[in-house]
């Protein structure tokens, strides 16, 4: 490479209003200071390669759209297995001064890194002056007198506070997959379903109020996640499931892609005496979505 850089570097799990601030100043210093604006990131993501169950926001090819949707095409996802020992100062040195040609390093507050993540932010500030590169490191955003983070985050979306969620992500959460067979139950029951098959492990468990794209269109749509004990016996082994039952609609997508905002919980998954007590709650779970959509 020889054009000279500003980097961000993080895991960017989510993206959200404070990974957007570190990105919108890597913007920045790029036009003022005529550098190449380069984000940095990992695959595995540190949390999964020391804690393999790590469960995160955003899949590694979700991240890679996002930055291409905000226009950033210079990206790295970085081999974690291969930097995991490798000391702080020699990462600086080696993997962004000399083979990416940085001059300038953009972080938040809490970054650490390095083998044992000996580097935090006193020690890049002291590695800036000896390395001389200009360091900005990024202050926390409050929302309700908490600091923003992907942590935060994770544990309001296994709570399934999906409005909370959205305040801190800037955008609805959302999962991708695509559309597989079923066992057909919905649609004996008269609530027809597309099934999906989704590379997120992050799964908000429950009965949501849902907006769903496919084939290019929006649909309102109640989407059920977990483990159908209606119908199996409640192992939490078994593969957590994804159905959707898409409003006023009965069109075969199998094979599509698609794509699954959560705006509100509904209620948790709970196993029915029998199947005309669940379709009863069906009915109930679409007059609540009805009424919180009209409500807006």
């Amino acid at each position: 490479m020889k054009r000279k850089s500003v980097i961000a570097i993080g895991n960017f799990d989510g993206f959200h209003l404070g990974h957007k601030k570190i990105i919108n100043e890597l913007f920045h210093i790029g036009n003022r200071e005529k550098l190449l604006p380069i984000l940095v990131t990992f695959s595995p993501n540190p949390k999964v390669y020391f804690k393999k169950e790590t469960q995160l926001i955003f899949t590694d090819k979700q991240k890679k759209n996002c930055l291409l949707s905000i226009g950033l095409d210079n990206f790295i996802f970085m081999d974690f297995n291969q930097i995991v020992g490798i000391h702080g100062e020699t990462f600086i040195k080696k993997k962004l001064i000399e083979n990416l040609k940085m001059t300038h390093l953009v972080v938040g507050y809490n970054f650490k890194f390095g083998n044992g993540r000996d580097c935090g932010i006193n020690s890049l500030k002291k590695l800036s002056m000896e390395l001389r590169f200009e360091l900005t490191v990024i202050a926390p955003i409050l929302l309700k007198n908490k600091k923003i983070s992907s942590t935060l985050i994770r544990s309001k979306i296994r709570e399934g506070l999906m409005s909370e969620v959205a305040e801190l992500l800037g955008h609805n959460f959302y999962i991708d997959g695509v559309i597989i067979k079923g066992y057909g139950r919905g649609k004996n029951l008269g609530f027809p379903t597309i099934n999906i098959e989704t590379e997120n492990n992050l799964l908000p468990m429950g009965v949501f109020n849902t907006i769903v794209h496919v084939e290019d269109k929006k649909y309102n749509a109640l989407t059920n996640i977990g483990f159908n004990p209606t119908f199996n016996n409640h192992d939490r082994k078994q593969k957590i499931k994804v159905e959707t039952h898409i409003l006023d609609f009965n069109k075969s997508l199998y094979g599509n892609s698609v794509r699954i905002f959560f705006k509100k919980k509904i209620r948790d998954e709970k196993k029915f005496k029998s199947e005309k007590e669940l379709t009863e709650q069906i009915k109930r779970d679409v007059q609540i979505f009805n009424y919180s959509f009209n409500d807006k």
